[in-house]
């Protein structure tokens, strides 16, 4: 296995000394710096990742499982990675996912706390109409990721609480299946990639409202994944459901996340001239 660069460590050892704002739920994992002009293309093909090394790199062998079913990587398996650029502000995350039988409503649930500041961010308690309608999903959220076809739900991607945050360009993705199809009752195969424009604030009525996240190098921010695997019933996760941090109540608490460091960019990666800056994709979001 590749290890994480010197830089990388040294950035671990201060964050650790230092401390973060909450104290979050499992192993400390990292998000890979992609250099300018070498960010994924969203086609569904995970050739671009193949430079990005191993400490990356998240496989279902690692996952925590709620509901307590015995690990059977025949039965569920996959590969997640976490990237970030500061030229294009944008967070990508691709996944290869292999199921004995996988079901239209099965999907990513992906809970993102960019500035790492924690707490309740939904479903909150004794809470007026018009909090609710302000709040839920604002300081931190939580997006549905599909398989690449049309699901149940009837979206590939979905921010929940404010949809406009959900699309394109805000959120932008490529996907293909390798083997089989869904609802099928047979073993299927798929991956995908996905990029995000990160908020440290969502506002309901648009961009414009909105705060983004700038990524600074060395950070510590907030992350949980989660696959509910529906075998038997496509309805209910009676199966298992799958996390990366075993935060149970991530769905709607930020200290639930995992911790997540961003990276350096690793030496001896080829460079390339990045296609346009982070001024000229900010340009052509609108309020929607």
């Amino acid at each position: 296995m590749r290890k994480l660069n010197i830089v990388a460590v040294a950035l671990v050892i201060a964050a650790m000394a230092v401390g973060s704002a909450f104290g979050h739920t499992g192993e400390q994992k990292f998000m890979f710096q992609f250099p300018p002009g070498l960010e994924p293309t969203l086609d569904g093909d995970l050739s671009d990742w193949d430079f990005v090394p191993e400490v990356y790199r998240n496989r279902g062998a690692e996952l925590f499982n709620q509901y307590g079913a015995p690990l059977d990587l025949a039965d569920f398996n996959s590969l997640t990675m976490w990237g970030y650029s500061p030229s294009t502000g944008l967070a990508y995350f691709g996944f290869w996912v292999a199921d004995d039988a996988l079901n239209d409503t099965e999907k990513w649930s992906t809970t993102t706390d960019w500035d790492h500041s924690g707490g309740i961010f939904r479903g909150f308690a004794d809470a007026s109409d018009e909090f609710l309608a302000r709040w839920n999903g604002a300081q931190a959220q939580r997006y549905d990721i599909a398989a690449p076809v049309f699901s149940s739900s009837g979206y590939f991607t979905k921010n929940n609480y404010t949809a406009w945050a959900g699309v394109s360009p805000y959120v932008e993705w490529g996907g293909q299946f390798l083997k089989g199809d869904v609802n099928t009752q047979e073993p299927a195969e798929v991956q995908g990639e996905v990029s995000m424009l990160p908020f440290d604030e969502i506002h309901p009525d648009g961009f414009d409202g909105s705060t983004v996240h700038i990524f600074s190098e060395g950070e510590i921010v907030g992350l949980e994944q989660n696959w509910g695997d529906k075998d038997a019933d496509p309805g209910s996760y009676d199966d298992a459901y799958w996390s990366h941090f075993g935060g149970i109540g991530a769905s709607k608490d930020a200290d639930k996340f995992g911790d997540v460091l961003l990276a350096p960019v690793e030496p001896g990666l080829p460079t390339a001239v990045a296609s346009s800056t982070w001024g000229q994709i900010k340009s052509s979001f609108t309020l929607e």
